[in-house]
């Protein structure tokens, strides 16, 4: 391979590997670094080799890696030809911050970048996720991978929550007026289909992959339209997911109240289509987010209902302290009965025989 042609070669090379068809003493032989080729070609090319199916291949491409200083992988970011998944392998090459805020700054940067170091991240570079608005806006999923990450701080948290109330104020009147969102969604790289691609091959990244969002399947014995409508939920996005909350079904409100995302469960739950049966029907389901369960028991309107009470209180996923609250305004034969329920938190049947003994 010839330095002077070094480019064009390299984006050979690099479509020839990504496609599975680089022959293996080839791919050994770039990932010692002994291309003849640029610094950064050299590294774009070891950094696919780092994902080799191969393990022989795979480790020399890292040991490489490992040996390039922190500027020298800096430099590839601002190479015009890098793709969306050359970066993607960068960020995950090295734990580096001020790789990483590279990284989250540039324009190709894909969303399942966005949201693998959104995972991981300390706090500054948690700091320099949130403050991107634009990119937020764009992958909603990056707010409840960064409310994931263990090493997440408590303003992040704070400013995750306060993202998510702006956006479901301005979602419910994007819901109000009928029309689309899909101008108010900036749309950005994704490197889905390329990563299959690679797995398809016996490629494997390093730190693996972060799984994508679904919304959760319902129960095997479902009503037929709540299965259609869990077919039509399936791969929305966190973003479509808010919207069908806000302006969908009942069977599609049903279902996503269970979702992960605590921003769709809100939207669920502010849906001006949620009717009080419905709301009855969550109170009562274990499969229920615990958010929209905190969110009912905050409702004076809908603890007027009786029946609502009673669900909330008898279902074991309503957090401790709220069911202790509301055990108290149960019936006397209601408290009989959680009382004896073993599938109900010991405290909270601990209470329902002392309120049905002090009535006594």
């Amino acid at each position: 391979m010839e330095a002077s042609s070094g480019i064009s070669n390299v984006a050979e090379l690099l479509a020839r590997i990504r496609q599975g068809m680089a022959p293996r003493a080839l791919r050994l032989f770039a990932a010692q670094g002994l291309l003849p080729v640029s610094r950064e070609d050299l590294i774009r090319v070891v950094l696919i080799l780092a994902a080799d199916g191969e393990p022989e291949i795979s480790e020399t491409a890292q040991a490489t890696l490992a040996s390039f200083e922190p500027e020298h992988l800096l430099a590839v970011i601002k190479v015009p030809e890098v793709d969306p998944l050359e970066i993607d392998l960068l960020a995950r090459c090295r734990q580096d911050e001020e790789l990483w805020v590279a990284v989250i700054q540039h324009p190709r940067t894909a969303n399942e970048t966005l949201r693998w170091v959104a995972h991981l991240a300390p706090p500054r570079i948690q700091d320099v996720i949130i403050s991107n608005q634009v990119r937020v806006l764009g992958c909603l999923e990056l707010l409840e991978d960064l409310r994931a990450n263990p090493q997440v701080s408590q303003d992040v948290l704070r400013r995750v929550r306060e993202f998510e109330e702006e956006f479901l104020e301005k979602a419910i009147v994007w819901a109000a007026a009928g029309d689309g969102t899909a101008a108010e969604f900036p749309e950005a790289p994704s490197i889905e289909q390329v990563l299959a691609e690679l797995r398809a091959i016996g490629m494997r990244l390093p730190g693996g992959d972060v799984e994508p969002q679904r919304a959760t399947e319902p129960e095997p014995d479902a009503p037929e339209e709540l299965r259609d409508a869990y077919s039509r939920l399936a791969f929305m996005t966190t973003a479509q997911r808010v919207m069908q909350a806000l302006r969908g079904t009942r069977e599609e409100r049903l279902i996503l109240v269970r979702d992960r995302s605590p921003l769709v469960v809100r939207a669920v739950m502010l849906s001006p289509k949620l009717n009080e049966t419905e709301v009855e029907r969550i109170a009562g389901m274990r499969s229920t987010n615990e958010e929209a369960l905190r969110m009912i028991g905050r409702r004076p309107r809908w603890l007027r209902r009786y029946p609502v009470l009673r669900s909330l209180a008898f279902n074991p996923k309503t957090p401790t302290g709220l069911a202790i609250q509301l055990v108290r305004r149960l019936s006397q034969r209601d408290l009989v009965i959680l009382g004896r329920d073993r599938g109900i938190p010991e405290a909270v049947r601990r209470v329902a025989r002392d309120t049905l003994e002090h009535r006594r």
